[in-house]
């Protein structure tokens, strides 16, 4: 949340206050007079923006990243290099820690929405079903920003994440004498930290953009320097609420908030001569404002030496810790600059909880809350074991917890004192200094190729033959349950092996790879089969013919949304399921535990700083799968074309192609799909149990209606 009401709109009105109203103290120059500077941006504020361009509502019905997120991106930075710009792109990172902070202590209300919206759905009612999905995003804007990061490396774009706060960082770079940046492009927010000029919009059509003197704000408040803080803080915002005494029946005003400071002289002065207001009294007011004026004023940057410490370091106080968070090991913040860490990892590490949220289809399944509470909770103790040995004796004692929105007082244990000295079932090999200098060829860390030299590795890893990435693979294949701790493939490991082996041998089947190895543990996990989950959504205007004709179409439909969706060039006009929406919401899940591995085994193998190092693990993350990504596009296209093969038999790809604007994209998407059901049936038929047979059924019934798709691509590609 930023400052709150800091444009001077009043809570629930629309009128502005004329003497705060942003508007009149922005300035507008021509883009022209930034050509040749480095401009700093607040990733989350520039996202923001660009998110509310393009949200729609079909992210949230298939669970995926908004269709023209990409191209928006991609049109930002190439408008700032056409005007001579140098965007410099800073993200947040950690949460500064709030004290007494109780997670799922509020509802969250997009489940609701989401809910109501699928009935208006189901009653035929299309638009407002995409109003309330618009209106109750499966994925914050922290969610994207890996996603982002992945488009700005692509198109050459700079980019870091911060250790805590973008708005910190920016400023540090923008004081700093060496210069960095040269301009700040970001949300009022960041005049706390004494900028003294801020962009605050940036019009593409007109050639312009606002700018904001601090120096104008503080003539208008009335104000010295020294207070812009203080009323800030007051007015609150995300590290701390709003000042109780300046809440009234008809909402607040940021000029309220102005008047106290100056009245005062001092947010502090104005908390300690109105600490007899009963709300005030109530809510311990004083100690959040302090803590927020220290988390404000000491916040923790990356200095551009490469060390971590506060700002204005000589009067800081000593226990930063209690305020912002705990310290992690330099290496962490390093790795998160480049993006080769994301945030949640270090934030289980710092607040001692992983929290597991609602997922797009409001996670109502038995099934899907087994998989957290069984498969994710087993995998993740085999990963605090590890991280939290490799820490030091701090973290070695740490207690850590999983946490979920469905049963929120019930804390599962993952990690304390007395879980460090059991043994493990996985083993981080040592990446020695020399293996981190040669160049690595770009295949040798692909799933298929580990899992063949699995043995291998490990016995060249302990000599220093091996390279960060492969080790770090393989690392990742045990966490998962493929490898056993002396290489050996496990029954598992054996089946996904035949699975990828399965994969056409062609440049895009690595990208399958991920899909592969999702529908093996959601195989093994047997969540990929073709009965209905415990909470079902059949939609009953769709009818799909005969009992087993549904089994089919259900099977063939999961295993299609573990493909993920390519990037179209427009939209597919197909039916909306919310169960394979649930469906997505476990791949996911998956995805989303197979990515915190990565991040544990980054933070606890002793990688070398060195280029070819970061280079290596950068790479391999960029590989990863994302979990905002995953979407059930794919499985909503098979399931259209299926649907429609049972209800009108042959020739169903040339009326599913119909709902298509671009038919190239369906016809890779389908492809795709085609070769990862290959590789699943691979893997369930090598699996003891029955799903074996059914999958072989299933695709063997599908194979005609998938058949026209594949004669369509090869008669289309001639």
């Amino acid at each position: 949340m930023p400052i709150r009401n800091i444009d001077g709109r009043r809570d629930g009105a629309k009128l502005a206050l004329p003497n705060m109203d942003h508007r009149v103290l922005t300035q507008e120059a021509r883009i022209g007079a930034l050509s040749n500077t480095r401009l700093g941006i607040e990733g989350h504020n520039w996202l923001r923006q660009l998110l509310f361009n393009s949200r729609d509502g079909d992210s949230v019905a298939s669970g995926g990243v908004p269709l023209a997120l990409e191209a928006e991106i991609v049109k930002e930075v190439r408008f700032f290099q056409a005007h001579g710009i140098t965007p410099v792109f800073v993200f947040s990172g950690l949460p500064v820690a709030r004290k007494e902070h109780r997670a799922f202590a509020k509802d969250d209300h997009r489940v609701a929405y989401r809910h109501s919206a699928w009935e208006q759905y189901w009653q035929g009612h299309v638009e407002q079903a995409q109003r309330g999905w618009g209106a109750s995003p499966s994925q914050a804007v922290a969610d994207l920003i890996p996603f982002a990061m992945q488009v700005l490396q692509a198109n050459g774009a700079e980019f870091m994440r911060a250790p805590y706060s973008a708005w910190a960082q920016l400023a540090y770079l923008y004081r700093h004498e060496s210069q960095p940046i040269h301009a700040v492009y970001s949300s009022l927010d960041i005049l706390m930290f004494d900028v003294d000029r801020v962009i605050t919009s940036i019009s593409h059509t007109r050639s312009t953009f606002g700018w904001v003197l601090r120096e104008h704000l503080l003539s208008k408040c009335g104000i010295a320097p020294e207070q812009v803080l203080d009323m800030c803080i007051l007015a609150g915002f995300d590290w701390c609420p709003t000042f109780p005494a300046l809440l009234t029946d008809i909402g607040f005003s940021f000029k309220s908030a102005v008047d106290v400071t100056r009245q005062y002289g001092s947010g502090f002065n104005a908390v300690q001569m109105m600490g007899d207001h009963a709300s005030v009294r109530a809510s311990n007011y004083s100690d959040s404002f302090l803590r927020a004026y220290c988390a404000v004023r000491y916040h923790i940057v990356l200095h551009v030496d490469g060390s971590v410490g506060p700002l204005n370091a000589d009067s800081a106080p000593n226990d930063l810790h209690d305020i912002i968070g705990y310290r992690l090991p330099a290496t962490a913040y390093h790795l998160l600059a480049r993006g080769i860490v994301h945030p949640p990892v270090l934030s289980m590490l710092a607040s001692g909880s992983w929290l597991e949220f609602p997922p797009p289809d409001n996670g109502e399944s038995n099934e899907y809350r087994r998989l957290i509470t069984q498969w994710q909770v087993g995998v993740f103790r085999q990963q605090c074991r590890v991280l939290c040995g490799r820490l030091g004796s701090f973290f070695a004692q740490r207690k850590i917890t999983l946490q979920t929105w469905f049963d929120p007082q019930a804390e599962v244990v993952l990690h304390d004192s007395k879980t460090t000295s059991a043994a493990s079932s996985v083993v981080l090999l040592e990446i020695h200094d020399k293996a981190t200098q040669r160049t690595q060829p770009a295949d040798t860390a692909s799933v298929e190729s580990v899992l063949e030299r699995s043995t291998a590795i490990m016995e060249a890893s302990s000599e220093g033959g091996e390279q960060p990435a492969t080790v770090l693979m393989l690392w990742l294949l045990q966490s998962l349950g493929f490898v056993t701790r002396e290489g050996q493939h496990t029954c598992l490991g054996a089946a996904l092996q035949a699975g990828l082996r399965a994969l056409p041998r062609d440049s895009s089947s690595r990208a399958l790879q991920w899909a592969v190895v999702a529908g093996a543990v959601l195989l093994d996990q047997e969540l990929l089969t073709d009965q209905p989950w415990s909470v079902a959504y059949e939609d009953k205007r769709f009818p799909a013919g005969d009992a087993e004709q549904q089994r089919f179409v259900r099977v063939v439909s999961r295993i299609a949304t573990l493909v993920p969706s390519p990037a179209r060039r427009g939209q597919w006009a197909l039916a909306y399921n919310r169960d394979l929406l649930a469906f997505c919401s476990a791949v996911k899940l998956v995805h989303r535990t197979t990515s915190a591995c990565v991040d544990v085994a980054c933070l606890a193998a002793p990688v070398a700083s060195t280029p070819e190092s970061m280079r290596q693990l950068l790479a391999l993350r960029q590989t990863m799968p994302l979990e905002c990504t995953a979407s059930a596009a794919t499985g909503l296209l098979t399931h259209g074309l299926l649907r429609d093969y049972v209800l009108k038999g042959s020739g169903s790809w040339a009326r599913t192609q119909a709902a298509c604007d671009s038919i190239a994209d369906a016809h890779q998407a389908l492809h795709d799909v085609w070769c990862v059901a290959g590789a699943v049936r691979e893997i369930a038929g090598t699996l003891e149990g029955t799903h074996g047979g059914v999958v072989a059924q299933a695709l063997d019934w599908a194979s005609a209606p998938f058949g026209e798709v594949l004669a369509a691509k090869d008669s289309d590609a001639s």
